[in-house]
């Protein structure tokens, strides 16, 4: 899916005010812009899919990186080769987890119900 560009004209940011309301990363955007103004760039803004490692992916789920690797080449995480390198998008680490989860629920859910509720 392609991103739309934002382009910033830096004369139409450079004398605003900056909003002290305004949160740390979108005061830092309007300094970077101001900078640029004041050597005659513009800026442009764009969004690309966030991408995780597999080593990053394996910390979040609290899993080893080489079984993050192993499910890659396995089909069970679609990842993207970069060179030599995989590289998972942030929606597969978020349709993985929610997998994971789901399945931790189900299989689980019958002991907890028991211990919660004892046999009837």
């Amino acid at each position: 899916m392609a991103h739309p560009l934002i382009t910033l004209d830096p004369d139409q940011v450079r004398d605003l005010p900056v909003d002290a309301s305004l949160p740390a990363w979108a005061r830092t955007l309007v300094e970077h812009v101001r900078q640029a103004a004041s050597s005659g760039q513009t800026v442009t803004v764009t969004a690309e899919e966030r991408m995780l490692t597999p080593g990053q992916m394996a910390a979040r789920m609290n899993m080893s990186r080489s079984t993050v690797s192993r499910r890659i080449a396995a089909g069970e995480i679609q990842a993207i080769k970069v060179g030599n390198r995989h590289r998972i998008p942030y929606t597969e680490f978020l349709r993985f987890r929610e997998a994971v989860l789901t399945e931790i629920a189900v299989t689980a859910g019958p002991d907890v119900e028991a211990e919660l509720f004892g046999d009837e």
